[in-house]
């Protein structure tokens, strides 16, 4: 009897989509490539065939997480209000079925070994993309500012669950927030 024929691409995709809700939902520490694979109906060998280790499949789960063509609108004018107001909405992260970039990233930034990965992810699809589209003197530091903000705030808001930012208090959130994010981005 012939044994059905395996599609690289869709058992690639299968280990991925695996692997993002896996990093999402723990650890990098605490997630084996055994559970990876199982959720992947694949054994543990195909995703080091795949990806080579533990890892590099991190950083693949990672492309396209931060990107920030994602949190545009079109014109800058409004970025700090837009990001104020996607941050503040009520959407409840389902990390057993869904890629959470944020969780992912505040996990990964207390690891030596995963800390830098995240942050090269990062920098290269939110903070440089937003550097290049900024205008005036100091497009890096003030992208990197407006981006501490957004993380700063999307985890006090989704990660600590801070009672003092409930989604009643977004008009208050955005005036205040949002003009200092703006006010990065505008030179």
């Amino acid at each position: 009897m012939k044994s059905p024929t395996r599609n690289a691409g869709e058992t690639r995709e299968r280990i991925l989509a695996a692997a993002r809700i896996w990093f999402s939902r723990d650890n990098y520490q605490n997630v084996g490539i055994r559970d990876i694979a199982a959720d992947a109906g694949v054994d543990a060998a195909l995703v080091n065939r795949y990806f080579g280790s533990k890892e590099k499949l991190f950083a693949k789960v990672l492309e396209g997480g931060f990107l920030l063509e994602e949190h545009l609108t079109g014109d800058l004018g409004d970025f700090g209000a837009y990001m104020v107001a996607r941050i503040m909405a009520d959407a409840e992260p389902q990390p057993d079925r869904e890629f959470d970039a944020l969780r992912v990233l505040l996990r990964a930034a207390g690891s030596q070994l995963t800390a830098p990965i995240v942050a090269e992810r990062f920098h290269a699809e939110f903070v440089q993309p937003l550097a290049a589209r900024l205008h005036g003197p100091d497009a890096e530091l003030r992208a990197a500012l407006a981006a501490s903000y957004i993380i700063g705030l999307a985890t006090m808001r989704h990660a600590l669950l801070s009672p003092f930012l409930p989604h009643t208090s977004l008009h208050q959130v955005a005036a205040r927030t949002g003009s200092a994010i703006q006010a990065c981005i505008d030179s």
